[in-house]
């Protein structure tokens, strides 16, 4: 590299003049590895952009030919292994996607369950439960409301998660997410 950088300097004429001598064959080197004209191109592009950007930084001692043809390899392996992580990448999301689909519309299927439980409540337990599950109300508040005794309200709620404790088993989870989608 030491008789080239001799021969063309590191000034922008002998960096031009490493451009004319190498660039078609890079190219054509790289394209033996992406099987892409235009990435191909472009990777050579930004090994010469690299290149006059870190001139000062370069060993001099090193064949020019072989030191630009192994950075191109080099570029040409990095853009290869960036694909191969942009298709596992995106093979990852569709399986997500996908499982997030049937995990959605089997959550969807069991809230609609609890949503027939809810209607199958006799009317003042699903008032209760709409008052104090969905709007948050205090038992007291309930009670007022609906002019009935605190412990009247207490009565209503024991039972109606006594019936969905009984229909839901297991999923006595997705009561509380419903109540928290606000049973609607």
């Amino acid at each position: 590299m030491r008789k080239m950088m001799e021969k063309v300097g590191l000034d922008r004429k002998g960096f031009d003049t490493l451009f004319e001598l190498y660039y078609g064959e890079l190219t054509y080197f790289v394209y033996s590895f992406v099987n892409d004209k235009e990435v191909a191109k472009d990777l050579v592009h930004d090994l010469f952009l690299n290149l006059w950007q870190n001139r000062r930084q370069i060993d001099p001692s090193l064949s020019v030919k072989s030191y630009l043809f192994r950075i191109a390899r080099n570029y040409a392996f990095n853009y290869l292994k960036h694909l191969k992580v942009i298709a596992t990448n995106e093979r990852d999301v569709i399986e997500t996607y996908e499982l997030a689909g049937q995990d959605t519309e089997e959550l969807e299927s069991r809230l609609e369950r609890v949503r027939r439980l809810f209607e199958k409540l006799p009317e003042k337990q699903k008032e209760v439960v709409f008052k104090c599950c969905i709007e948050g109300k205090l038992y007291r508040e309930t009670a007022q409301e609906m002019q009935i005794s605190e412990n009247t309200v207490k009565t209503h709620l024991l039972r109606a998660m006594k019936f969905f404790r009984q229909e839901l088993r297991g999923d006595i989870l997705l009561l509380f997410m419903l109540v928290k989608r606000r049973l609607k």
